[in-house]
């Protein structure tokens, strides 16, 4: 009757210590993942709102692509505010586009712009963050680019300057303009940090 009471006692204390070290585990885990940068709910009620969950997706792509190299985040704000209409565009909403990256592979998800030119469409997105990361793919290995990225490794960072060197993303002669302008409204009017 002891050695039953022994081994009863031993399979409690071990089930005790199982358990209480799985809860252990899981809160830590609970913990890390809160910590974790994730995407946002892309509901955007004013344009600092938006401004915001844009840069939860570059924060959010960043740690999930650690070898990705950093673009100018305000040069990056602009566009996707220009681009997108500040959250608002069809392309934005509907194709969770928001840099107006194209696609030549109409068997890709895409959007066709009301021109309908039908030998490219806009690119169609599962969630906002992916074409955030689209952009920063294309800024960093675009071959149109290049120039962007000889002046970021020779260390200019200002995005008055690195913009001009976007000509092939432009198709509006007043494109450099229109970001700039933007530029300046952030800097002026939204906190970024």
């Amino acid at each position: 009757m002891k050695n039953v009471i022994r081994t009863l006692m031993a399979v409690f204390v071990v089930l005790f210590g199982t358990l209480t070290f799985l809860h252990y585990v899981d809160d830590v885990k609970v913990r890390a993942e809160a910590s974790m940068p994730h995407k946002p709910n892309f509901e955007n009620t004013n344009n600092q709102q938006f401004l915001d969950n844009v840069l939860k997706c570059v924060e959010y792509v960043y740690w999930k692509n650690k070898q990705l190299e950093k673009v100018n985040i305000e040069l990056l704000l602009a566009q996707a505010s220009l681009e997108s209409g500040w959250g608002d565009s069809r392309f934005a909403k509907v194709g969770k586009n928001l840099f107006g990256i194209r696609t030549y592979d109409l068997k890709e998800p895409h959007m066709l712009p009301s021109n309908n030119p039908k030998k490219w469409g806009v690119k169609v997105y599962e969630h906002e963050c992916y074409s955030v990361e689209h952009y920063i793919k294309i800024l960093n290995n675009g071959k149109s680019f290049s120039d962007y990225r000889k002046l970021r490794k020779d260390g200019i960072d200002d995005p008055m300057i690195l913009v001009e060197t976007l000509g092939a993303y432009a198709s509006d002669k007043n494109y450099f303009p229109k970001i700039k302008s933007i530029i300046k409204k952030i800097r002026k009017e939204y906190n970024i940090q």
